[in-house]
């Protein structure tokens, strides 16, 4: 065996090793935030759904590990969708938090960010998985980022947890973009 191709062997072998650590953190990183920076409480609060939500995710992203290419492909699926869906908790949020005084210009910031996250989940699903690794990592330095102590209607405690859970899905997406693009090539194939 050549250099190149048992260098490519030892990455294909470490893939999965890097990936399941990397859900383990993810793991961990949603179960310190649920337990210890979300002020659970009795509401309809759209942070809190998103909260509840986002162990639902990772619980079903365990599951489909082991569901061979249907797996793969249902995990970037959900995964595309939760791009779409965390944008839309800032739009909730606006509007569970909004005091009768019409929307301003912050509602339309929230609008054209959830159709740039909107944007970057159809091209990570019918261009390129990284397109959904970029819009994670994004989403967190750009968007949580942004809205720490700088709005009103959006708790700070929200933002880091946001934050925090974003880029180690944004990581998780990464390493498992390889999986996602042998998974899309089969899908097309048959």
């Amino acid at each position: 065996m050549n250099t190149t191709a048992y260098a490519r062997a030892r990455l294909t072998s470490a893939h999965p090793t890097v990936q399941t650590v990397l859900l383990i953190i993810v793991t961990f990183v949603g179960t310190w935030l649920s337990l210890y920076r979300v002020p659970w409480q009795v509401s309809g609060d759209p942070c809190l759904l998103a909260a509840g939500t986002t162990g639902a995710i990772v619980t079903c992203l365990w599951l489909t590990r082991w569901r061979g290419l249907h797996g793969v492909i249902f995990e970037r699926n959900l995964l595309a969708g939760f791009l779409v869906l965390m944008p839309l908790v800032y739009v909730a949020r606006y509007l569970f938090a909004a005091t009768g005084g019409g929307v301003n210009y912050w509602f339309w910031i929230e609008v054209l960010g959830t159709a740039i996250f909107i944007a970057l989940a159809v091209l990570g699903v019918k261009r390129s998985p990284w397109f959904l690794a970029l819009g994670m990592v994004l989403h967190g330095l750009a968007w949580d980022a942004w809205h720490y102590r700088n709005s009103t209607y959006i708790p700070d405690w929200y933002v880091i947890a946001c934050l925090a859970v974003d880029l180690s899905f944004g990581a998780y997406i990464a390493a498992r973009v390889p999986a996602y693009q042998r998974a899309s090539r089969i899908e097309t194939a048959n």
